[in-house]
């Protein structure tokens, strides 16, 4: 049962990249009888609870630095040699991404991202929620297009 309460407690631990967890730092956790433990020795504590969650948190870490150093073929490699002790539903969601592997390559080799598109519907959605509503859709149109500098007010 407290195994249960710490991986409840502290599962945001586990997803952060290992990179980022702390090893020197000193910190008091409620649940480690207050001692004082690095984030590295909390994750490290819950790892050992489970060793189906061990190697998931492995493949995990891996798919993250192969992402992040852009590597699509270790990416790959990766999903291609999965431990056979994974959950089922974490080994589908893995080989849904092989359905679109070239897709998925041309993203780590290409430059291009989406994120201009996307902060611009935000900034509709937001127009939106705050406006409640126009009355006819050229109203909106015009206060996107003010918003973005591409129409002038007289």
């Amino acid at each position: 049962m407290k195994d249960y309460r710490k991986l409840k407690k502290y599962w945001k631990q586990l997803q952060k990249k290992h990179q980022h967890l702390g090893y020197e730092q000193l910190k008091q956790f409620p649940l480690f009888r207050k001692k004082y433990v690095t984030e590295s020795e909390v994750v490290d504590y819950l790892l050992t609870i489970d060793p189906v969650l061990q190697a998931s948190y492995e493949v995990y870490q891996g798919l993250l630095e192969a992402f992040e150093k852009r590597e699509a073929q270790q990416f790959f490699t990766i999903i291609d040699q999965l431990p056979q002790m994974l959950e089922e539903p974490f080994r589908k969601s893995l080989r849904f991404l092989t359905k679109y592997r070239n897709a998925i390559m041309l993203s780590f080799t290409q430059p291009y991202s989406n994120g201009k598109l996307e902060g611009k519907n935000n900034l509709i959605k937001v127009i939106q929620r705050v406006a409640f509503g126009f009355r006819s859709f050229q109203h909106l149109r015009k206060r996107v297009l003010i918003q973005q500098g591409l129409l002038e007010v007289l």
